[in-house]
């Protein structure tokens, strides 16, 4: 078991370190702590600007929402997918699932996380100078406890530490949108960081073409989204491609979901889109980035996209300690829990109407003629679906079903 760990920050591609804590395990609480490292707590950035006022104490989790571990550090580790793939590379090489811990889990994590936090020592493995789609394509579904350990880790380290339930992983894409290759490569020109996730076996076929024609209609929103393409495996398998928002060129930024920098667990957090704009108006002072916010929510409503849960908003931090909202991400549509939005708009989950706009409006500081603007906006570029949906090749089926959820809120 891993007693003690270093979390530092890097921005640079440099070989450059900024230190920030050591995580250490209190085996009378269970759970790690993070003691600040004493040059860095004596001018310190920002990392937790809602919660961590104090660099004197050691840090530590408030309500055990993200596991043994502070929610500052805890967002480093992967869950879903990528927490599968750890735990069962743990467990194939021997270790006892009761006795991983999160300090473990951060081991893996290492250097190549999502965002600016590095750990250290870390697992480290063998770097792949080319990614094969199908190679992936053939052991994702079929991932079970008799899967080899060095496919295991091979699927680990390509996971590289992201969120989310659906099979995933990073990786570098070429300058002709062709050919993937390891994350952990020096970047070469032409090459981009990206994300690939493929749909899950419960997923809709055509869901995958289905998110990208929503991120193409969320850009026409006005939303903020980065590039996306689809490629496909010999099979035809569709696999939905994004640049990461972490990445500045080879360079990193600090990242923190919203229910990090609360310290909730996203899971069974009951907050609202008034909650959401009053964290962003906080942290960015931006009257523009609040407007944003607004426009997203317009959007998941529209859209009946109900999974906007607290992981599924983030905000970056540079090496100044200056925050702005990230891309929009994971925009597509969503029963949500219950058939609800899992972020209520002003106060209403199910039905939520212009009149619940014009609440959270209200909180924002946006004014009535502008908020109206703003859904418009919104409302023009969702009744465009069928286009975006032909160009990206949604089948007819899911189209029209998406067709008539968008056409029953936008009406």
């Amino acid at each position: 078991m891993i007693s003690r760990l270093a979390a530092d920050l890097r921005f640079s591609a440099k070989d450059e370190y900024t230190k920030v804590a050591q995580l250490g395990w209190d085996t009378a609480q269970r759970e790690a702590a993070a003691e600040w490292d004493a040059t860095f707590a004596a001018s310190p950035l920002p990392l937790s600007p809602l919660l961590v006022k104090d660099h004197a104490s050691l840090l530590r989790s408030r309500n055990r929402a993200f596991g043994d571990l502070p929610g500052l550090f805890g967002d480093s580790l992967p869950d879903g997918w990528g927490r599968l793939l750890v735990d069962r590379e743990l467990a194939a090489r021997g270790k006892s699932r009761s006795s991983i811990t999160d300090l473990d889990r951060l081991s893996m994590v290492g250097q190549h996380g999502m965002g600016a936090f590095v750990y250290r020592p870390e697992e480290v493995a063998g770097v792949e100078n080319e990614i094969d789609l199908d190679w992936f394509e053939n052991l994702a579904p079929e991932l079970g406890s008799d899967t080899a350990a060095e496919d295991l880790e091979k699927m680990r380290t390509m996971a590289g530490g992201s969120h989310g339930a659906r099979p995933k992983f990073v990786a570098q894409l070429s300058a002709d949108r062709k050919r993937l290759r390891d994350h952990r490569l020096p970047l070469e020109e032409g090459w981009t960081h990206v994300l690939v996730k493929r749909r899950a076996a419960h997923d809709d076929v055509g869901s995958i073409e289905a998110e990208a024609a929503y991120a193409d209609m969320a850009r026409l929103a006005g939303i903020d989204m980065m590039p996306v393409t689809v490629l496909h495996s010999s099979s035809g398998e569709p696999y939905f491609v994004t640049e990461r928002f972490d990445r500045s060129g080879d360079n990193r930024l600090h990242m923190q979901t919203v229910a990090a920098l609360l310290d909730v667990d996203f899971r069974s957090a009951v907050l609202d889109y008034t909650d959401l704009i009053k964290v962003v108006k906080a942290l960015t002072r931006d009257h523009r980035q609040t407007e944003e916010m607004f426009r997203r929510m317009v959007f998941n409503v529209l859209t009946h996209n109900r999974d906007d849960h607290l992981k599924n908003h983030t905000f970056l931090m540079d090496a100044y300690g200056s925050w702005r909202l990230a891309p929009a991400y994971d925009v597509s549509f969503s029963n949500g829990p219950g058939g609800e939005h899992t972020l209520l708009v002003a106060d209403e989950g199910r039905n939520p109407t212009k009149a619940h706009f014009d609440r959270v409006a209200k909180v924002a500081g946006i004014k009535p003629t502008r908020a109206a603007q703003l859904i418009t906006g919104v409302r023009e570029a969702v009744s465009g679906w069928n286009t975006h949906a032909e160009q990206r090749g949604v089948p007819t089926g899911l189209k029209s079903t998406l067709e008539a959820i968008c056409s029953h809120h936008t009406a």
